[in-house]
């Protein structure tokens, strides 16, 4: 689905007849997910789409397995990094997750964690803002 928020363009994510994931301007960087329900703690909200899995990394890919990169541009691919995140990316069973780590506000980013599944990418500058900010987050590129 598509539609318009403040001049941005936004893509919603439906789960049954429900929107709540839309992609808009982020403060960590660019453009990022946001939820306009609340996610209470341990809910699996989001599936991965596996139509698009590649051998190699390329910008923009989330990293979801030995040489496994994923492509979703909906939703994965917007999640941006933060070193307090509120969301893991869960690679356990056949299709990736994302879960919430805590409850998360409606209004709120979505946020993973990239050093959990980037391992052995290249330091990029962390722009997160959180307290306990570890100044750089990993990625394979």
């Amino acid at each position: 689905m598509f539609n318009s928020w403040n001049g941005f363009s936004v893509d919603y994510w439906e789960v049954g007849k429900m929107k709540f994931l839309h992609k808009k301007k982020s403060k960590i960087h660019g453009f990022g997910i946001f939820t306009t329900k609340e996610i209470r703690k341990g809910a699996v909200f989001y599936k991965v789409p596996m139509d698009q899995v590649y051998d190699k990394p390329k910008p923009r890919f989330a990293h979801i397995g030995k040489n496994k990169y994923v492509k979703d541009t909906k939703i994965l691919n917007w999640v941006n990094h933060s070193c307090n995140a509120n969301t893991i990316l869960d690679l356990t069973g056949k299709q990736p997750k994302l879960v919430a780590k805590r409850n998360i506000k409606a209004g709120e980013e979505i946020t993973c964690n990239y050093n959990l599944t980037e391992k052995g990418g290249n330091k990029v500058k962390c722009t997160c803002k959180k307290e306990k900010c570890k100044k750089y987050f990993l990625r394979r590129e």
